[in-house]
C-alpha cells in the first residue's frame, strides 16, 4: 500500500512535518523530500532528449544502474525525442521541483538552443540545478562509401567542385553534429546542404542508404559500420587520436588544422530542488562515475566518463554559451 502526498515547495521542512502531524502518522516518511535521508522513497525518471540508441541513452542507462543500487530506488529512463532536445528539456523544467524528475541534457540543449532559438519557454541557468557533467564525446566525421573521397582533403576538393550538392545529416538544427559541420564548412571554405534527423539512428540511417553523404558521428555509432565497409571514418573531431582507433587521423591532422568538436552529457534537476537532494545526487553520480563497470562500458565506446560538481558544470555551461552563441553568429545557423 502507498500514500503520496503533494504540497507546495514553498513549505519548509517544519510545515511539511506539521502537515503530516496532522495527516497521521501513515504517512510515509521522505514524502517530501527535504533533506538527502528522506530521498527518494519513490522511482526517478531520467529524461533524455534523444530515442533510444546512441551515446546518450548509453549513458543513461548505465548510469541508471549504478543510480538505482546507490540510492536503493528504481531509475527510469524517459525518451523524450524532438526538436533539437526542446521538447525533453521543457517537459523536464515544468517538472516537479523534488528529485524525482531529472534531465540527461546534451550540451546544445543547454548551451546552443537559447541562441538558436528565438523563443524557448525555459531558460537553462534559471530554471535548472546542475548536478553533474556525466561523461564527453568526440565525434567522426564519417561518408558513405560512394562518396569519391579516401580523405578529408579529398573531401574539401569534392565539396568544392560540386558547392550546395553534398548534403549532411545532423540530429537536428543547433545540435553539435549541425554547428560543427557549419564549423567544419566555414574553415575549410566550403558548401554543403544541411538535412536534420531526429536522433542519431536516424541520421546515420540515411547516411547509411546513401541519402546523405556525411554526418558527425559518435564513436559507437561509428565503428561497428566502418568495419561493415558500409560507412567510411575519415578523421575524428577531437584532440587527439581515439584509443579504440588509433589509424585514424583527427581533423586538424587531415587537413584542417584548430578545427575540434566534442560534446558533453550533464545532469540537471529543475530549479528549487532542495540543496540535500542536489548534493546527494552529486555524491551518487561521483559514485557511479568512479564505478569499474560504468567507466568500463563507456571507455569501449570512446566516451570519456567525467563526473563534475555542480559549481564546475555550471562553470562549463556559461563558457560554452559564450563559445556557440559566436558560432552561430558567426555562421547564420538559425532554426527553421
Amino acid at each position: 500500500m502507498s500514500f503520496t502526498a503533494t504540497c507546495s515547495p514553498r513549505l519548509g521542512r517544519w510545515a511539511g512535518l506539521a502537515i503530516t502531524l496532522i495527516a497521521g502518522i501513515s504517512a510515509p516518511t521522505g514524502a517530501w523530500p527535504q533533506t538527502a535521508d528522506a530521498y527518494p522513497n519513490r522511482p526517478v525518471r531520467v529524461i533524455l532528449p534523444q530515442p533510444p540508441g546512441g551515446a546518450v541513452d548509453l549513458i543513461a542507462r548505465s548510469l541508471g544502474t549504478r543510480l538505482g543500487e546507490l540510492l536503493g530506488q528504481q531509475v527510469i529512463v524517459d525518451n523524450r525525442p524532438g526538436a533539437n532536445g526542446v521538447i525533453a528539456t521543457e517537459l523536464a523544467a515544468k517538472s516537479s521541483p523534488d528529485g524525482y524528475a531529472l534531465f540527461l541534457a546534451v550540451d546544445t540543449n543547454l548551451v546552443v538552443n537559447p541562441s538558436i532559438y528565438s523563443k524557448l519557454s525555459f531558460d537553462p541557468f534559471r530554471d535548472f540545478a546542475p548536478i553533474s557533467i556525466v561523461a564527453k564525446l568526440g565525434l567522426a566525421l564519417v561518408i558513405h562509401p560512394s562518396v569519391k573521397a579516401n580523405s578529408v582533403r579529398e573531401l574539401i576538393a569534392l565539396a568544392k567542385s560540386h558547392p550546395g550538392e553534398l548534403n549532411y545529416a545532423s540530429l537536428g538544427f543547433g545540435s553539435t553534429h549541425h554547428l560543427g559541420t557549419e564549423l567544419f564548412k566555414s574553415m575549410a571554405g566550403i558548401d554543403m546542404t544541411h538535412v536534420p534527423h531526429k536522433g542519431t539512428a536516424a541520421a546515420m540511417t540515411e547516411v547509411l542508404a546513401g541519402r546523405s553523404a556525411l554526418m558527425f558521428t559518435g564513436m559507437p555509432s561509428a565503428l561497428p559500420s566502418a568495419k561493415a565497409g558500409t560507412l567510411k571514418i575519415l578523421a575524428v573531431t577531437s584532440e587527439h587520436r581515439s584509443s579504440l582507433a588509433p589509424e585514424i587521423p583527427t581533423m586538424s591532422e587531415a587537413g584542417v588544422p584548430g578545427y575540434e568538436l566534442g560534446t558533453w552529457f550533464g545532469l540537471v534537476a529543475p530549479s528549487k530542488t532542495p540543496e540535500p537532494v542536489i548534493e546527494r545526487l552529486s555524491k551518487a553520480v561521483a559514485d557511479a562515475v568512479a564505478h569499474p563497470e560504468f567507466r568500463k562500458v563507456l571507455s569501449s565506446q570512446g566516451i570519456e566518463p567525467l563526473g563534475t560538481s555542480p559549481a564546475g558544470m555550471a562553470a562549463r555551461m556559461k563558457s560554452d554559451v559564450e563559445k556557440w552563441a559566436k558560432v552561430i553568429r558567426d555562421s547564420g545557423a538559425k532554426a527553421e
